[in-house]
């Protein structure tokens, strides 16, 4: 009976001091000290995409028409810029816009600027296309590092009024015309494809005609013009190399090409000398001959001058 209650104390004593030594139970590092479960953090907003374009058209009310850059205005080229695509974006009070890096409104904005759209990186499949989820636009005004002075600043604008100008000029040429097209392939001035694109849609959208990329001989070759046999010495407007004449029932052909009677000339201030024609038929042509614009050392066209009219 002794033995057996001095083991039972033995052993009592043994559980007693291994509880007393065994390490305290360890927090689930996952808990808070009030036991309920952390927070999980939300997610960080995905940095935004930047697309660097031109405005083409729009900055007086807003609605901008947006030619892509071949490259960006910070940083190394990353595959985006194109310089072919070709945007539509209208401001809403809801996009900030910045000038030079201080804040502003879309008031402050003008033609020929360039810009930098953030978004989500997405576009819609349309023409133009349409940037989606605009987080903020800026832009940077002559004279900065992304706008130098000195350049050809709203050329798109230019030929937009020049073109314009030759639609009014001998009305019947292009009146009832179901398409036109425009030729800016030998356009002074080193246009960007997205710049030729932007001016030809919105040619188009002003008139009220579709407006096809295309040259002379493209139409011909597209089966647009209608060919007939020459009877006699045939106009260099509407020969096609075969000594055919050609003519388009149904359309025009406007085109800007360079003047080369200035050449070797110099000019102090950036100088362009153009000329500016539309085409139905062979005795059907208009032209404005030798028109020069010139550029300030720190701002943009204020207005051309025209040689010359022709006609045939």
């Amino acid at each position: 009976m002794k033995k057996t209650t001095l083991l039972l104390a033995l052993c009592a004593c043994l559980c007693l001091t291994a509880a007393c030594g065994a390490p305290p139970p360890q927090a689930d590092p996952a808990l808070p000290s009030g036991g309920e479960p952390a927070p999980i953090s939300a997610p960080t907003e995905e940095a935004p995409v930047r697309l660097t374009c031109r405005i083409v058209d729009g900055a007086e009310d807003g609605v901008l028409l947006l030619a892509a850059l071949d490259a960006p205005l910070h940083g190394e080229p990353d595959g985006l810029h194109d310089g072919r695509s070709v945007y539509r974006l209208s401001l809403t009070a809801d996009i900030p816009v910045t000038l030079d890096g201080q804040p502003a409104s879309a008031a402050d904005l003008r033609d020929g600027m360039p810009v930098e759209v953030a978004f989500n990186g997405q576009v819609s499949e349309t023409f133009p296309a349409r940037p989606d989820q605009v987080r903020s636009v800026a832009g940077y005004s002559i004279g900065t590092p992304q706008c130098p002075g000195g350049t050809l600043y709203d050329l798109c604008g230019l030929y937009l009024q020049a073109l314009d100008d030759l639609w009014r000029k001998d009305p019947a040429l292009n009146e009832g015309i179901t398409l036109a097209a425009l030729d800016l392939t030998q356009a002074p001035g080193g246009l960007l494809d997205s710049e030729k694109a932007a001016l030809a849609w919105r040619f188009g959208e002003l008139h009220g005609v579709e407006v096809l990329d295309l040259t002379f001989e493209d139409l011909i070759e597209q089966g647009y013009l209608t060919a007939s046999a020459t009877g006699g010495p045939a106009p260099a407007a509407g020969e096609g190399s075969s000594g055919l004449w050609y003519s388009w029932e149904d359309g025009c052909l406007f085109s800007i090409r360079p003047n080369s009677g200035h050449e070797g000339e110099i000019y102090s201030l950036p100088t362009l000398f153009f000329d500016a024609e539309k085409w139905r038929t062979p005795l059907g042509a208009y032209c404005l001959y030798d028109c020069s614009a010139v550029w300030p050392e720190m701002g943009t066209w204020s207005g051309y001058t025209v040689g010359g009219e022709m006609i045939s």
